[in-house]
């Protein structure tokens, strides 16, 4: 489990500010946040980093709670490994293509 430590400064505001902007809503089942029905939105690190950089915004996901723990260790970008449920879902498309772009980028500076 987590400790706030594990996470950079100005955590809870940029998770608060992920979930605004995913109108409070899961991106996975669009199930709104609703606490006492079971529906907490969470923010999830697709890449499992506690301290992937803000600026990242595709490695950052708005997922209820019940999302939040399907996906969990069934999604692994560094190794492109997310399953084919994933790929073709449209709420992960725009997490994909970032990660897939911050390849592409990292490899052009090494060359």
């Amino acid at each position: 489990m987590s400790k706030p430590s594990d996470y950079p400064a100005g955590w809870k505001d940029f998770a608060a500010e992920l979930k605004q902007e995913a109108g409070w809503r899961c991106e996975r089942c669009g199930h709104a946040h609703d606490v006492a029905a079971g529906y907490c939105l969470t923010v999830h690190h697709l890449t499992n980093d506690k301290q992937q950089p803000f600026t990242d915004r595709w490695a950052f996901a708005a997922l209820c709670q019940r999302c939040h723990l399907k996906i969990q260790h069934r999604v692994k970008m560094d190794q492109l490994f997310f399953g084919e449920f994933l790929s073709v879902s449209e709420w992960f498309k725009p997490h994909l293509a970032g990660y897939l772009k911050a390849c592409e980028a990292a490899s052009a500076t090494k060359q």
